[in-house]
């Protein structure tokens, strides 16, 4: 019999081979043929064929970083992170609706549906992540400790402005 936390992180695993899966092969293309074009426009080129190897080079790199991010997850293993929600929103990512939670203004953690809709902005909570793709494995909603403000994102009152010493009339 598997536990909730089992499951959870045998769910998560799955969203970060997807993620090494689709990311990858597309990181190897684009950046080989990026590459590819870059030898063959040094060797026999008139100067002119730059732009297409550059964005092949530039695009696979971003593919690259997220294939390689999720690789690493798959590898290592989970961090824990607690703290207070200073904001959560959704968006619409690829084709799905994802849903984020920023703790303490420091970390920014993707999670899901189940998780997301039972904390809100100012709970204190502890979440077990991916720490390269930031992928939340378990939220769950604690007591903070005692002494324990929740940051704010307004600043304090702005002081007045110093006066410029060159713009002061003089007699």
């Amino acid at each position: 019999m598997t536990t909730d936390r089992e499951f959870r992180i045998r769910r998560a695993r799955r969203g970060l081979w997807r993620t090494a899966l689709i990311w990858t092969p597309l990181f190897l293309a684009v950046f080989g043929g990026g590459v590819y074009f870059f030898i063959l426009e040094g060797a026999t080129g008139d100067g002119y064929g730059w732009v297409l190897p550059s964005l092949l080079v530039i695009f696979g790199s971003l593919f690259g970083y997220q294939g390689i991010q999720a690789i690493r997850d798959l590898r290592g293993g989970t961090a824990v992170v607690e703290g207070f929600i200073t904001r959560r929103w959704r968006r619409f990512d690829l084709g799905s609706r994802s849903y984020y939670l920023r703790i303490d203004n420091d970390k920014i953690i993707r999670t899901d549906r189940v998780q997301y809709d039972p904390v809100e902005q100012g709970n204190y909570v502890a979440v077990e992540y991916y720490p390269g793709s930031m992928i939340a494995v378990a939220v769950e909603k604690r007591e903070p400790p005692e002494g324990w403000e929740p940051p704010t994102d307004e600043p304090g009152e702005p002081a007045p402005p110093e006066p410029d010493p060159l713009l002061i009339e003089r007699e």
